[in-house]
């Protein structure tokens, strides 16, 4: 062969970046690019001469289309006008917030963020205040996003996203578990209908993070929490990002602790309805199973190694347990 051999997901040179890409950010001269983690998309931690951090992200091909990255930019932007404290993007050399390279797979959409200062949140002491913090702030950012618009497309967070996408990707890997796979159907069959008779029409909407697991933010030494990662955010249920931070409490086995300091802190600084609180518990099942549905859908980039018969029997548990506390 004379021409590169295809790629589905590659890994984009950190030498490369700093000599070709980088430069066009005008951050200063870097001292190191080092390829930070991989995941829903690559991530490359640079640090300049002068003592700065950024944080570069490869967008992977296949998850992100040039719409999505752009109405992603756009909350962070608009954020940023609310003095809200999130991740910065930082414009390219043409005045764009992204810049684009021909990478084996084809084009790669880059960013370029500020680092969040301080270190990640932790609730190793004090767990019920970090967690009542957590939830001020998060009310402070949706409060922050109530207006936010763009002209940008980007995916919803809605019913289809959470009960009728997961199963496209899930359905061939519980072929040889035919009961398994009836269950799932149920599942999301039984989720759909519930949220739909809460009725879904008078939730609250807006734009979500997505992603609020009681983490993706950095506390500062004076004590302010900057927000990272909104990868996974879109226009949906405000109750769905409530939702995400008591899901993770319970893989966690901390909802005693963090739960309702963390629900009372966000409803004494932002008004929200009884029916969307009522509604955190059915998202939170959407949660799980949307969690099962980007495992499968990443598979082929990822490889399918990790979707073997303990994972399913971790995560089918999973779903029952949320159904037997939530569903009945």
């Amino acid at each position: 062969m004379t021409n590169a051999f295809p790629a589905i997901a590659s890994i984009l040179s950190p030498e490369a970046l700093i000599n070709e890409m980088l430069p066009g950010f005008d951050v200063g001269e870097i001292s190191e690019c080092e390829f930070y983690s991989g995941g829903f998309n690559h991530t490359y931690r640079i640090k300049t001469v002068g003592g700065q951090t950024y944080y570069m992200r490869a967008y992977r091909q296949r998850w992100r289309t040039l719409e999505d990255i752009r109405y992603e930019l756009d909350v962070l932007n608009h954020l940023k006008r609310k003095g809200f404290p999130a991740a910065r993007p930082l414009r390219y050399r043409d005045g764009q917030y992204f810049c684009a390279v021909p990478a084996l797979e084809g084009l790669r959409y880059l960013a370029l963020f500020s680092e969040a200062p301080g270190q990640e949140i932790s609730y190793e002491h004090e767990p019920e205040q970090v967690a009542q913090r957590y939830g001020k702030a998060v009310a402070r950012m949706h409060n922050a996003l109530d207006d936010f618009s763009s002209p940008h497309q980007r995916f919803h967070l809605d019913l289809d996203y959470f009960t009728t996408r997961p199963l496209k990707t899930i359905a061939p890997l519980l072929l040889h578990r035919p009961d398994d796979w009836a269950y799932v159907q149920h599942f999301a069959q039984t989720l759909r209908e519930q949220i739909l008779k809460m009725p879904a029409s008078e939730l609250e909407q807006g734009f979500c993070h997505g992603d609020l697991q009681g983490y993706h933010a950095n506390v500062a030494a004076d004590g302010t929490l900057t927000f990272f990662d909104f990868d996974c955010g879109g226009f949906g249920y405000r109750a769905y990002d409530l939702a995400v931070f008591l899901w993770c409490c319970r893989l966690e086995e901390a909802v005693a602790t963090r739960w309702d300091p963390f629900l009372q802190a966000y409803r004494e600084t932002r008004s929200i309805n009884d029916l969307d609180v009522q509604a955190a518990p059915l998202f939170v099942c959407a949660r799980y199973l949307w969690h099962i549905g980007v495992h499968t859908e990443n598979s082929p980039d990822w490889g399918i190694d990790f979707l073997n018969e303990k994972y399913f029997n971790t995560h089918l548990k999973r779903l029952r347990d949320s159904e037997a506390d939530y569903l009945v």
